[in-house]
């Protein structure tokens, strides 16, 4: 099991029946600058390496040489003109942690601390060239920035700008791991997650959005709901969840085959392409066979990223954050709600680069970045 780290929050008596109904993120904020009740958590960044010599540039000097041993340069000694060129970041990931475009160089002399060598995420022929990318993969328990692994966060909770009563479980039993709420008898008590993308350093809008966001249940009263706000606006907007029909399930073949009759589409394709349109903006989710232990399962549709570019076109950052709502029967409520749900079988392992490695990332938020424009943030 994983370490269980969470800030208690209680409700009154009087407010539990209406915190049921109504979740944290409903509430709105007083101003661009206030947290509400999800109060920011600073993690102590490492020391070695860090946000800078991540992406310092080896430094060559202008004839190409390199310094013979002791330091001292093996010809015509004195002043040896180099360039630099100093690679800025695009914005920001929650709030002290620098975000990077894709076309950032990492530093070779970093080589040794990420797995299996820098080689960034191998990209699909038919993926999109996205500007910034954060992949979480749980059973590594790793972020990954543009399919790098960032040495300086090096736990779930580490890249989470807020956090409340929830804890990454590990199942060594099933070999399974997820992200739930923590345990508890205390009706009405809140667990959810944040996280801040800020682009405003890059004096460029948000031209697109798409996000992996895996999501499972185990109890047709368990529910996982995601909100997201523009960093411009003081409400939060909640995504709808949308759980296919058997006929719809059909167009989509990653969806594993299950009991309930399910009619194969000639033109899959087409089909699937007309959902994606028709459901653009939320999150799908299908059924999936029933077992021993539960009578209602339901998960998203795997490594299928929802077009959630309405929320924040034309904005320089947002909040994207996520509420739990346990079971409200059976045993180990808490557990019938989980998001990054993944196989310890099946970790990314820093390979990133082989084909589909960031696939199997349950959470996996893509950013395209429009022109440059005048913009003042708040």
């Amino acid at each position: 099991m994983g370490s269980r780290e969470y800030t208690a929050m209680y409700f009154d008596v009087d407010s539990i029946q209406e915190h049921l109904i109504k979740s944290i993120f409903d509430t709105p904020l007083r101003s661009v600058v206030d947290f509400g009740i999800l109060k920011p958590h600073y993690n102590e960044p490492m020391h070695y390496p860090n946000e800078v010599n991540l992406y310092e540039p080896n430094v060559p000097d202008s004839r190409g040489s390199e310094p013979a041993t002791g330091g001292k340069w093996a010809e015509n000694p004195g002043v040896i003109k180099r360039e630099v060129e100093v690679h800025l970041p695009c914005g920001q990931f929650n709030i002290w942690r620098p975000l990077y475009d894709r076309k950032t160089p990492i530093s070779s002399r970093l080589n040794r601390f990420l797995p299996h060598g820098q080689g960034a995420a191998t990209q699909e022929p038919d993926e999109e060239d996205w500007d910034s990318r954060i992949s979480y993969s749980s059973a590594d328990d790793e972020y990954y920035m543009n399919g790098i692994p960032l040495p300086f966060i090096k736990n779930w909770n580490h890249g989470m700008l807020s956090k409340i009563n929830v804890f990454r479980k590990v199942e060594h039993d099933w070999l399974m791991t997820y992200i739930a709420p923590i345990e508890t008898r205390r009706p009405g008590m809140a667990s959810a997650l944040l996280w801040r993308f800020n682009y405003a350093e890059s004096r460029r809008v948000i031209k697109k959005f798409h996000a992996v966001l895996g999501m499972s249940v185990f109890a047709e009263s368990a529910s996982a709901q995601w909100y997201i706000r523009p960093l411009t606006q003081l409400k939060f907007s909640r995504i709808p969840n949308r759980l296919l029909t058997a006929e719809e399930a059909a167009a989509f073949a990653e969806i594993p085959e299950t009991d309930e009759e399910r009619p194969r589409d000639t033109s899959a394709f087409e089909a699937r392409e007309r959902i994606l349109e028709k459901y653009r903006g939320q999150i799908l989710m299908y059924r999936a066979n029933s077992d021993q232990y539960n009578s209602y399962i339901a998960h998203t549709v795997p490594s299928l990223a929802a077009d959630l570019t309405r929320y924040v076109e034309g904005e320089y950052g947002f909040e994207l954050g996520v509420s739990f709502v346990p079971a409200s029967e059976g045993e180990d409520k808490w557990q019938r709600v989980q998001i990054a749900r993944q196989s310890l079988r099946h970790p990314v392992g820093g390979r990133t680069n082989s084909p589909g490695a960031m696939s199997r990332c349950g959470l996996d938020f893509r950013i395209k970045l429009g022109s440059s424009t005048t913009m003042d943030p708040v």
